[in-house]
């Protein structure tokens, strides 16, 4: 195959230094090369684009395995709310008013999909198998007591099976729920979306002549800020 000879020579061969010089040398290149140097080089082009989309596929493969479990502490895991008719609380377990009233991050969300999918496939998880996604979801560092008085906390009986949307507002009020328990040792004030900070002040005046249960009120306090905490 011949080459046009006001193409420039380079150091090292024709094609090293042509690839080397690709990315600034292009634009330049395609006005001056003939057709036949463009029909050699686009396999070779094609080529190295292949290898490349490989590498990332493989790279992103490895990387989505990795479950990030949470670092650290972060009081935006998990945001709730309050109903305009506060008397739709009454009667209501800690969980439910979780499942019903709370929103998990997207992210959180993607982590414990992931996560429930390697250690449980069923979409039914038992009691013992929730406290195992838990410690995964800590990477081990919160200790079965931990996780047996948040159970508690909860009002979570051990005959209970947990549907798929109940564990991701688990382990994402976990968070929450731990960070309280640290702000009672601890000065820390965390960070709380607007809707949360409004719906959740002035609280013994929203929720008079509303009849809630003990633990519902328990697990209400974990949820407004240490500074701002009042009787409920």
């Amino acid at each position: 195959m011949k080459f046009n000879q006001h193409i420039r020579a380079v150091p090292g061969g024709y094609y090293t230094g042509l690839i080397n010089d690709m990315h600034k040398d292009y634009k330049n290149f395609l006005k001056k090369s003939t057709f036949l140097q463009m029909e050699y080089l686009k396999p070779l082009l094609d080529e190295i684009k292949q290898s490349t989309q490989s590498f990332n596929h493989t790279f992103d493969e490895k990387k989505s395995d990795k479950l990030q479990a949470p670092i650290t502490l972060n009081s935006l895991s998990i945001q709730c709310t309050l109903p305009f008719d506060y008397q739709q609380l009454e009667n209501l377990s800690p969980l439910e008013f979780l499942t019903i009233f709370a929103k998990p991050s997207i992210y959180r969300e993607q982590v414990i999909r992931k996560l429930v999918r390697k250690i449980q496939r069923d979409t039914n998880v038992e009691y013992q198998d929730a406290k195992d996604i838990l410690r995964e979801y800590f990477n081990h560092y919160k200790t079965d007591e931990e996780i047996s008085r948040l159970f508690h906390f909860l009002d979570i009986q051990i005959d209970y099976i947990f549907q798929l949307k109940e564990i991701i507002i688990l382990c994402c009020y976990a968070e929450r729920y731990f960070l309280h328990d640290l702000v009672q040792r601890e000065t820390i004030v965390f960070p709380r979306s607007i809707q949360e900070q409004v719906d959740f002040e002035f609280l013994k005046r929203k929720f008079h002549g509303v009849n809630l249960s003990e633990k519902l009120k328990h697990l209400i306090e974990t949820l407004q800020t240490p500074k701002e905490k009042h009787e409920i």
